[in-house]
């Protein structure tokens, strides 16, 4: 079994003047209780508990926001503008009346039970779980969010794993956003164009917005853009995953870990929002793949990136890349990006050390026609490996 921890948002119903007043003052409260403990020398503030501290929040609220104050997170804190009031699994309880959800928790006028909205089919299921002791609760946050009170729930679930042997690569860029292709045959294209084009719409109001002076919505104005690519990359991890679950294959990407530094641009590119690699939001849609494909008992598997893009997916030897276009020394053509999932899909591993690549690289070792030593970069496991072709 897997276990997944997911966060479900669930908005309260119907909350009327005094509740939402309710949490503002709880927000308020934990707030400036956090902040009077970090005030505190640290080993100072380990030796506190509920009965030393003075605060109208019930103990078990005060417990977690102490707990909070010493973890490895808020060690690095100076001063928290919001700190959200957070339940521990403990002290609050899932409830079902007829068709209605409601949570009960510790509040600073008692235990309250407050019925909640769900918005997605896809959480009744969970919510259900948690009633029949399948899923594990974690804690529950109260989130003032766009004039709003939601509750942010953790829950942790056991996944059953797919017994595959398939995979499917996925191949991640920004004139395609992502390329997934199983070992041979046809695959899906996530086209990036749209995506540079709202880029530069960002980055032109960004500009206009940063020449008057206008600060808080240029604040606005990226909190904007950050929700627009989040969604973005949310539908197109969907996808993926719906496509993987109908090959039942894993999916194996590239590891492009501190691929900013390594990666080469022209600075007329870095200038462009649409072109440059530092608004490249690959991380996101890899976190996004990952969890959404261990919820359907699936796995991410990441590999090291060299040659993935620069060797043939027919016969493995290195050939030429152009933009859209690879050109192999044997005569194969391919679509640049379907060629690199296709090599994450049957790609095996070097035949020698990834660390000696990295060194012989410098050495143009790269023009040799059949990769390194005479030997492919990447072991076929369905087509034989044709060398001195």
């Amino acid at each position: 079994m897997t276990q997944v921890t997911r966060t479900i948002k669930l908005k309260f119903l119907n909350l009327n003047q005094v509740k939402q007043q309710m949490f503002a003052d709880m927000l308020e409260e934990n707030t400036r209780l956090a902040n009077e403990l970090l005030a505190m020398p640290y080993k100072e503030r380990r030796e506190m508990t509920t009965a030393k501290v003075r605060t109208t929040l019930k103990s078990a609220l005060a417990n977690q926001t102490i707990r909070h104050t010493i973890c490895a997170t808020g060690r690095k804190v100076k001063q928290y503008k919001k700190l959200p009031v957070e339940i521990n699994k403990q002290n609050w309880k899932l409830e079902k009346r007829g068709d209605t959800y409601s949570i009960s928790f510790p509040t600073i006028c008692g235990v309250k039970r407050v019925p909640i909205v769900v918005a997605s089919s896809d959480w009744e299921p969970v919510l259900q779980q948690i009633l029949d002791g399948i899923a594990r609760k974690g804690s529950v946050k109260l989130i003032f969010h766009r004039h709003q009170w939601y509750a942010y729930m953790s829950v942790t679930v056991d996944v059953p794993p797919v017994q595959t042997s398939n995979r499917i690569g996925c191949d991640r860029g920004q004139n395609n956003l992502a390329v997934v292709a199983p070992k041979q045959g046809f695959g899906k294209f996530f086209n990036g164009l749209e995506v540079k084009h709202r880029r530069r719409r960002f980055q032109k109001r960004r500009d206009r917005l940063q020449k008057a002076k206008k600060f808080r919505s240029l604040k606005r104005w990226n909190k904007k853009e950050r929700r627009w690519m989040e969604a973005v990359n949310h539908t197109v991890s969907r996808r993926i995953v719906r496509f993987a679950e109908f090959m039942k294959a894993e999916v194996v990407i590239e590891d492009l870990e501190g691929c900013r530094k390594t990666m080469k641009q022209k600075k007329v590119n870095r200038q462009d929002a649409g072109e440059s690699r530092q608004s490249w939001a690959y991380f996101s849609l890899e976190m996004k793949l990952d969890y959404k494909l261990a919820m359907v008992g699936l796995q991410l598997v990441k590999r090291p990136a060299p040659y993935t893009s620069r060797s043939c997916s027919t016969c493995g030897t290195i050939g030429e890349r152009r933009r859209h276009d690879f050109n192999c020394p044997h005569g194969h053509y391919h679509n640049s990006d379907l060629n690199a999932a296709h090599n994450l899909a049957q790609w095996d591993g070097f035949r020698c050390s990834l660390d000696l690549q990295r060194v012989v690289s410098v050495m143009g070792a790269t023009d040799s026609e059949n990769g390194w030593f005479g030997n492919t970069p990447h072991s076929m496991n369905t087509l034989p490996v044709r060398v001195g072709e």
